[in-house]
C-alpha cells in the first residue's frame, strides 16, 4: 500500500469509524430515545458498516478477513431502515412505522438465510455478479419511496429540508457503490466520509437546528423567557388573529408548529414557559373569544351552531370551555 493509498484508507476508515460511534450514541443514549433518533442511529450504523466493509475489500489482497467473509447480505437492512426513519419524521402514526420491527425482522431472516445457506466465502462470484446488484436495487427502491413520501408531504420546515438533503446524500452514496467498479470501492468510502464530516460540522455549529431535527426527550425544568420565544408567541397570536386557525376543530399542535418553522416539542415548551398554558387551553381561549362576539351580534344561529362555527367539535366541549373562561354558560351570556 503506497502513501496515497494509506491516506485514502485512513480518511475513509476514520469517517466510517466516527459515524459508527455516532450511530451507537443515537441508538443507545437516553436523551435521544425518541423512535426517529433510534431509527436514524440504526440506519447510520448499518450504512457505516457497509462503507467500512467496502473499504477493507478495496485494500484486501489476501484471503478476506472475517469481517469480509460475512458477505454483503446485511446491506438489505439499509433501505428499510432509511425508509422507516423517513416515515418516523413525516408519518409517526403510519401502519408501516408501527410494524417496523416486524419488517426489519423479515429482512433479517433473509440476511441469515443467505449467510448460512450460501456463505459468501464459497460463493463470491454469485454475490458479485447476481446478488449484489439485486441488493443495490432494493436499496434504490427504498430511496425512491422515501423521496416520494417527502415529495407528497413536503412543507417548508427544517425537518423536511433535512430529509430532502439526506435523500440526496444517500442517493449519491448508493450511486457511488452501484456504478463504481469493485477495484475502486475506496471512492465510495471517501464520498461517505466527506458527506459525514460536512453534516457533522454543520450540526455542530448550528445547535438550534440540531435540537429541532434530533429532538431530545429530556425536558429542562425551567425555560427562561427569551426574545426569540417572545417573537414566536407574537407570531402565534398574529396567526390566530389573521388566519383564524382556531376555527378548525381538528387543528393540531404539529400543524401550528410547522407554520412557525419549529418542532412540536419546542412550541409546547415555549407555550408552557411563556404563557403558562397548554395548546388546547390556548386555542379554546380564542374560540371562546370568537363565540362571545357572535353571541353579542348574531341572533340567527343557535348557540350550538355558534360553537361549531368557532371550532368546537361538540356542544359539551363548547359549554365546558366557555364556562371555564367566563364562569357562565353561553346561554346566560347571550341573555
Amino acid at each position: 500500500m503506497n502513501f496515497l493509498s494509506q491516506i485514502l484508507f485512513f480518511f475513509g476508515a476514520v469517517g466510517a469509524f466516527n459515524s459508527i460511534i455516532l450511530a451507537i450514541y443515537f441508538s443507545l443514549s437516553k436523551p435521544y430515545s425518541k423512535l426517529e433518533n433510534r431509527l436514524f442511529g440504526l440506519f447510520l450504523f448499518i450504512l457505516s458498516l457497509r462503507v467500512l466493509k467496502s473499504l477493507f475489500y478495496s485494500f484486501s489482497t489476501k484471503e478476506p478477513i472475517w469481517f469480509l467473509q460475512s458477505g454483503p447480505t446485511f446491506f438489505l437492512l439499509i433501505g428499510p431502515l432509511f425508509f422507516s426513519y423517513t416515515l418516523s419524521v413525516i408519518h409517526p402514526k403510519s401502519f408501516w412505522l408501527k410494524q417496523w420491527k416486524a419488517h426489519i425482522l423479515f429482512w433479517l431472516v433473509i440476511v441469515f438465510f443467505f449467510m448460512f445457506l450460501l456463505p459468501f466465502k464459497n460463493n463470491v462470484e454469485l454475490y458479485k455478479i447476481s446478488l449484489l446488484p439485486i441488493i443495490n436495487l432494493q436499496w434504490c427502491i427504498f430511496i425512491i419511496l422515501s423521496g416520494i413520501v417527502i415529495k407528497l408531504n413536503y412543507k417548508s420546515s427544517l425537518q423536511m429540508k433535512w430529509l430532502s438533503t439526506l435523500v440526496i446524500a444517500v442517493f449519491i452514496i448508493w450511486a457511488s457503490y452501484m456504478f463504481i467498479p469493485f477495484n475502486y470501492f475506496v471512492s465510495g468510502s471517501i464520498i461517505f466520509s466527506t458527506l459525514f464530516y460536512l453534516f457533522f460540522l454543520f450540526f455542530l455549529s448550528e445547535r438550534k437546528i440540531t435540537s429541532v431535527i434530533f429532538e431530545k426527550t429530556k425536558l429542562k425544568k425551567h425555560i427562561p423567557p427569551s426574545d426569540q420565544n417572545k417573537l414566536y408567541i407574537e407570531k402565534l397570536n398574529m396567526m390566530m388573529i389573521r388566519e383564524k386557525l382556531f376555527i378548525n376543530p381538528d387543528l393540531k399542535l404539529s400543524e401550528v408548529a410547522q407554520k412557525l418553522g419549529i418542532s412540536t416539542h419546542e412550541l409546547s415548551k415555549i407555550m408552557n414557559a411563556n404563557l403558562g398554558k397548554n395548546f388546547t387551553d390556548f386555542i379554546n381561549e380564542y374560540r371562546v373569544k370568537e363565540a362571545k362576539e357572535l353571541l353579542k351580534t348574531n341572533t340567527l344561529y343557535t348557540i350550538e351552531a355558534i360553537g361549531n362555527q368557532c371550532g368546537f367539535n361538540s356542544k359539551s366541549a363548547f359549554y365546558k370551555a366557555f364556562k371555564k373562561s367566563t364562569n357562565t354558560t353561553p346561554a346566560k351570556f347571550k341573555s
